[in-house]
């Protein structure tokens, strides 16, 4: 868990400040949509709404820090993964996040 939400946020700071490279994204996008779907069972409960809330701030830094054609290849795999997450997922601040995110 602390692992991958703390991927996510360097992520997202990384590309906020414009430190991640365009030619990396290839690397990066695959990574944060297994993060958008982060669900771990434990007992009776699943954690991993933080993981999907920093998937989404990373979703939303890359939208800001790029522009739409260097996004252009992997915009269709975002969107349709945000969607899912701003319809259907069980916690109200991880759909907030995720409209947030498919807004910009």
């Amino acid at each position: 868990d602390e692992a991958w939400h703390g991927g996510c946020l360097a992520l997202a700071e990384l590309a906020r400040r414009g430190l991640l490279l365009p030619h990396r994204l290839d690397a990066v996008v695959p990574v944060v949509l297994l993060a958008l779907k982060y669900d771990v069972r434990k007992g009776a409960s699943s954690v991993g709404a933080h993981v999907r809330d920093a998937a989404c701030y990373v979703c939303w830094a890359f939208a800001r820090a790029y522009a739409p054609e260097v996004m252009a290849g992997h915009i269709l795999a975002v969107a349709k993964a945000l969607l899912a997450v701003a319809v259907f997922d069980r916690e109200v601040n991880c759909r907030r996040a995720a409209s947030a995110a498919f807004q910009e």
